[in-house]
């Protein structure tokens, strides 16, 4: 064949396969076309799900519009571009996004539930409210629903509506109690007191035995000022359910609120013996009690006479114990304190509080002993407390072991937190008297001045600081200003007034002196100590009135019989300084 004749033929060839193929691709294109734009967008879609979930939101929401002007009729777009917007504090491109949603999909329920709580968090809460209640309508379970759209009608204002769709949660559920005691809240609003009593009583129908729903229509009555009608409730309860602690409750409450004091113990003790409940629910009545009882010595008389009679009851409740301790210390019975304290933690050593109590009632002279034992046995317990370290170094300076005590005070301020400045204030101005008493003097000026750099307000650290200076007779003006700001904190502190007189003694301005010391004894009369009778003996003295210095220095003699100084006063006529 030749060349020229293999030519025509490819030619024809391709011409044939050509228009072949150009038939082929006339009878499939409108199909394949249509596939491929779905395709494509579908991958579009699923690229701005994916972007969403990595948290990539610009990128996801430019995708959603994409989709969206492709295929505008998907509703599942606007409902994504609507959670973004919301995220975004958009509100009002998300109502936007959502309403198209809604409109294109009139079945989807998670759209309208959006839109609900979009509204909602917006403050359209009746809309919100409107919402929910076509949605409770519409589908079933409906009691999420109905709830939500009540406590939404509530917020808007609209009580019978919120009223309304409780009820139509009884009519399905039953008179439940939680169901109830919400309609009370609304029906207590609108001050429909009887409305609330009748949902009371349904509980009581329901419950006959159940004391606590009377107890629950008595405190609606009492609370709404008809006090008679409450005390009858009560006594009708109290003679079906004597030993029903509910109502024993609200027989203390009822009292509580007519001042009836002896009555109101009555009933508290009665709930807090009532046998039937366990010993942390006692311990839970009484402390509230113990809450109520205020500073008034007949009611702390009677709460430590009831914790008596459990204490002997239940002897192994280590936060019984505890609470008999502070009960105790509040009578002024502190060496009965201090054993229950003691016996408490024998029970149970890990709670900080009732080492803490047991130790601050130690921390009197003659205790110095019991205090350093005790406090060292706390800290093998809690070694960082730097409260326990500043009680073992109240301990040894009360034994007069200042050294000793130095250092644990000085490592409970290492401890202490700086955000407590008045207790590290406290700390420093200890660790100032314990430097005086050590007599290295310039080491306690410096504490002192740092616990007043602390709190400048602390009268007690000024009065001590002004006292130390004024017995070592160094820097008395600075001394006489402390001592000055102490009195103006606490006017007519007997302590405070003995150093401010003995300041003006030293500074030997003595008619004065003798006026402010005599106050002092004044204000403590009988229990004025040996210090102020020998301050102002010493005073008669310098004013030359030798009867009167040994008619004080003889009663400080009485109140101190271990003063050798005294004795060489009164022997010789004489001052010794």
């Amino acid at each position: 064949m030749t060349l020229f004749l293999k030519r025509v033929l490819c030619c024809i060839t391709a011409t044939l396969l050509y228009g072949e193929l150009q038939a082929q691709l006339a009878e499939v294109k409108p199909f394949d076309t249509a596939q491929n734009l779905r395709a494509a967008t579908d991958r579009i879609f699923a690229d701005a799900v994916k972007e969403n979930t990595l948290g990539n939101v610009k990128e996801a929401q430019a995708l959603f519009m994409r989709f969206a002007e492709a295929r505008p009729e998907v509703a599942t777009t606007y409902y994504e571009l609507a959670r973004i917007h919301a995220k975004e504090n958009n509100a009002a491109l998300a109502a936007q996004n959502i309403r198209k949603a809604m409109k294109l999909d009139t079945t989807n329920k998670w759209y309208r539930e959006f839109y609900g709580n979009l509204l909602a968090n917006g403050n359209q809460f009746l809309e919100a409210a409107d919402v929910f209640a076509a949605l409770a309508d519409r589908y079933k379970p409906n009691d999420d629903y109905l709830l939500k759209s009540s406590l939404l009608y509530q917020r808007a204002g609209n009580f019978d509506k919120a009223i309304g769709e409780l009820k139509r949660l009884k009519d399905q559920r039953g008179p439940e109690e939680e169901l109830l005691l919400q309609m009370n809240q609304i029906y207590l609003k609108q001050n429909k007191i009887e409305d609330a009593a009748k949902n009371l009583r349904l509980l009581i129908e329901d419950n006959p035995r159940e004391g606590r729903y009377y107890a629950l229509l008595a405190e609606l009555y009492y609370n709404n000022l008809k006090v008679d009608k409450a005390k009858e409730i009560l006594d009708e309860a109290e003679k079906k359910f004597p030993d029903d602690i509910a109502i024993q409750l609200g027989m203390a409450s009822y009292y509580r609120k007519k001042n009836d004091t002896a009555r109101y113990f009555e009933y508290v003790t009665r709930t807090i013996e009532n046998k039937t409940i366990d010993e942390q629910t006692q311990l839970t009545l009484l402390v509230s009690y113990l809450q109520d009882m205020g500073k008034d010595s007949a009611s702390r008389g009677n709460a430590l006479a009831l914790t008596e009679r459990l204490v002997q009851v239940k002897s192994n409740n280590a936060a019984l114990l505890s609470i008999y301790g502070d009960l105790l210390a509040m009578n002024d019975r502190q060496k009965e304190a201090t054993e229950a304290y003691k016996r408490s933690i024998r029970i149970d050593s890990s709670n900080l509080s009732v080492w803490q109590q047991l130790l601050f009632n130690l921390t009197d002279r003659s205790s110095a002993d019991s205090l350093i034992v005790y406090s060292q046995g706390a800290l093998q317990l809690y070694p960082s407390s730097a409260i326990l370290y500043y009680l073992n170094g109240i301990g040894y300076v009360n034994k007069k072991e200042y050294t000793k005590g130095i250092q644990a005070i000085s490592t409970a301020i290492d401890f202490q937190p700086e955000d407590n400045k008045g207790l590290l204030a406290e700390m420093y101005g200890s660790l100032g008297d314990a430097y005086n008493s050590n007599k290295e003097y310039a080491k306690a000026d410096q504490n002192f001045e740092a616990a007043l750099r602390l709190a400048p307000d602390n009268a007690t650290i000024l009065n001590n600081f002004a006292y130390y200076l004024s017995v070592r007779k160094e820097k008395l003006d600075d001394a006489e200003k402390y001592s000055a700001k102490s009195l103006q904190i606490r006017p007519g502190e007997a302590t405070f007034l003995d150093t401010y007189g003995w300041i003006f003694y030293q500074q030997g301005k003595y008619d004065k002196a003798k006026e402010l010391i005599q106050q002092a004894i004044e204000k403590n009369g009988n229990d004025a100590d040996a210090t102020l009778h020998e301050h102002l003996g010493d005073v008669y003295f310098k004013l030359n009135n030798i009867d009167k210095a040994l008619e004080h220095w003889k009663i400080a003699k009485l109140k101190d019989p271990s003063n050798p100084q005294l004795d060489l006063k009164i022997k010789n006529k004489k001052l010794y300084e």
